[in-house]
């Protein structure tokens, strides 16, 4: 077995092992893992059209998952930890660099402020995704945070969480994407209806979020000749470094019933002292799961997304504005359908299909195709 291959079974029974565990230590814990395989049409998800040398690659993908959440009581406080592992693997070795694993922990740490509806904490987490085939994998990233938090509550019904921190990102291809900086983030979360049953509410959280981004590369400038088009082949670094300044704001409302439905839009600001950097970014998303029959769920998700580029130039659009929090990060309109059957006990049987587009923001005329298949097995408990 490969070292990169032993690291991801370890990973995964890491996950596992202390999931079957948990019930002895103090606290709750609740253990998954899944197992599936699937068919990606354009598993390099990369675009097509004029003045690219590029073509899609068609192939099958192998996916195993973990994760545990435990919840306890610690130095006075309540805390919760995550801990998770995602696998994806493909077996061509054409496109080894897309066989990549993830690896996940998050914790957090709240204590409440004598009889006062306050909570002071911290959370802290780090993602590091990892080549598996490949010393470096497509996409591979380190993310890690750390913040100060300060909840604010008003019943069961309301509740704002302030969270003030540090970023810190390491892009493994290419590390002038590598950035440091300060974190800023609020979140409201508000039950607009519930009957005396709770059976039934609408809910509706809305988020604000600020980091100041001091990257490792230097700023472009826009190096074209006078009122010519701009074009990314006459761009010039500079000596100055790069600085951006990322806003994002969001706000979802949430029906939970026999039926669960949810719409929201985000909207994500890059302000950039690189030309080309500069980028709004548009999503609307909206998701709904319904019983089929008792042991049947099915869910539909969709996205439509609209992208911005403010200096009228894309330059490397892959890495405009994205979140990075995992493997499956992505920034295309899309349509998903999926279906969960309980098959008793722990397990369920998964499936899924989607479908990935560019609709609306492309400036190049650049066409993005992506359709998949998906089947796996999953446990809970």
């Amino acid at each position: 077995m490969r070292p990169r291959a032993r690291l991801i079974a370890a990973a995964f029974a890491a996950v596992l092992v202390g999931g079957v565990a948990s019930p002895a230590a103090a606290g709750t814990s609740t253990v998954s893992a899944e197992a599936g395989a699937e068919v990606d049409s354009n598993v390099e998800r990369v675009e097509t059209g004029p003045g690219l040398d590029t073509a899609t690659t068609a192939t099958y993908v192998v996916r195993l998952g973990a994760r545990l959440d435990h919840k306890g009581r610690a130095a006075g406080g309540g805390y919760g930890l995550t801990l998770s592992n995602l696998s994806r693997l493909v077996p061509d070795d054409q496109v080894s660099t897309e066989s990549v694993t993830a690896l996940a922990g998050n914790l957090r740490w709240l204590h409440g402020v004598h009889e006062r509806p306050v909570l002071l904490g911290g959370n802290v987490t780090a993602v590091d995704s990892q080549g598996v085939v490949a010393d470096v994998g497509a996409r591979t990233f380190r993310n890690l945070g750390a913040d100060a938090l300060l909840v604010l509550r008003s019943g069961d019904e309301r509740s704002l969480t302030l969270g003030f921190g540090v970023r810190d990102f390491v892009y493994k291809p290419d590390h002038q994407f590598d950035w440091t900086g300060p974190a800023a983030s609020a979140r409201l979360e508000m039950i607009l209806w519930q009957p005396a049953s709770k059976t039934r509410s609408l809910e509706l959280v809305t988020t604000l979020g600020f980091e100041a981004r001091a990257f490792d590369g230097v700023a472009l400038i826009n190096d074209c000749p006078p009122n010519a088009p701009a074009d990314p082949g006459c761009s010039a670094t500079t000596d100055i470094q790069r600085l951006d300044r990322y806003s994002r704001a969001g706000i979802e409302l949430t029906w939970v019933g026999k039926q669960v439905a949810a719409i929201g839009y985000q909207l994500a600001l890059i302000d950039s002292n690189s030309f080309g950097q500069s980028l709004a970014r548009h999503r609307i998303t909206a998701s709904a799961t319904v019983p089929a029959s008792k042991r049947v769920f099915l869910t539909l998700l969709m996205s439509v997304q609209l992208d911005q580029y403010l200096d009228g130039l894309v330059v490397r659009r892959d890495l405009q504005s994205q979140q990075f929090t995992n493997i499956e990060d992505e920034n295309r309109s899309s349509i998903q359908l999926r279906a969960a059957r309980k098959l008793g006990g722990e397990w369920s049987l998964e499936g899924r299909a989607a479908i990935w587009r560019n609709l609306a923001g492309n400036l190049m005329e650049l066409d993005f195709h992506r359709e998949l298949v998906y089947l796996g097995i999953v446990y809970g408990k």
